[in-house]
């Protein structure tokens, strides 16, 4: 039975009850981190989602060649009508110049925030998915609202269930509710049903 999902993993979970979206198993993408070369297309057809892809303004290439990278990337997402899973650090007023800007039909989801309210303020009003992991800031998880929620082990060994009876309790409601609410967000974003691989 599916229970738990985890919208970011860079591991496959050994649980039989964990649906998780693997790093380079389920996805594609140019990280900011490795933006600086050519980088080849390869066949998508299998793959649920382009990322990590984004911006770092500590780490990588130049801030405008992370960007120009970002741009294929988010055309590619476009095209191929494929969600984007970003990477951002130091850069959200690029990062939402440029959704203004492109206005994207595809949903976008800014994975393993740790940001304070202010800031989740503004990606919720620009369309963003927000995915908690581990570490973050208490109050932003709080006042995430439920529809644009999403938890992630990220590169954490441990369980994501952990998080999940975390996050449930301190909403007051139960995990299956919870679970539920996770399950219709993958649906939103992805466009498909929770199922194990």
């Amino acid at each position: 039975m599916i229970r738990f999902i985890d919208f970011h993993a860079h591991h496959v979970p050994e649980s039989q009850d964990v649906v998780a979206v693997v790093d380079g198993r389920d996805t594609w993408g140019v990280h900011p981190w490795k933006a600086d070369g050519d980088f080849v297309v390869p066949d998508l057809s299998e793959k649920m989602v382009i990322g990590e892809c984004g911006l770092d303004a500590l780490r990588g290439p130049s801030i405008d060649i992370q960007e120009e990278v970002f741009l294929q990337q988010i055309r590619l997402g476009e095209e191929l009508k494929k969600p984007l899973v970003i990477h951002c650090v130091k850069a959200f007023d690029r990062l939402l110049r440029l959704r203004r800007e492109l206005r994207p039909t595809m949903p976008w989801m800014l994975h393993g925030f740790r940001g304070k309210p202010q800031q989740l303020r503004s990606l919720l009003d620009a369309g963003f998915f927000v995915s908690f992991g581990f570490r973050h800031n208490e109050e932003s998880l709080r006042l995430c609202p439920l529809e644009r929620l999403m938890l992630e082990t990220d590169d954490e060994m441990r369980h994501i269930s952990i998080l999940y009876n975390n996050v449930a309790a301190a909403r007051g409601i139960t995990i299956a509710t919870f679970c539920d609410e996770m399950a219709k967000n993958y649906v939103a974003f992805f466009q498909k049903e929770p199922c194990l691989t």
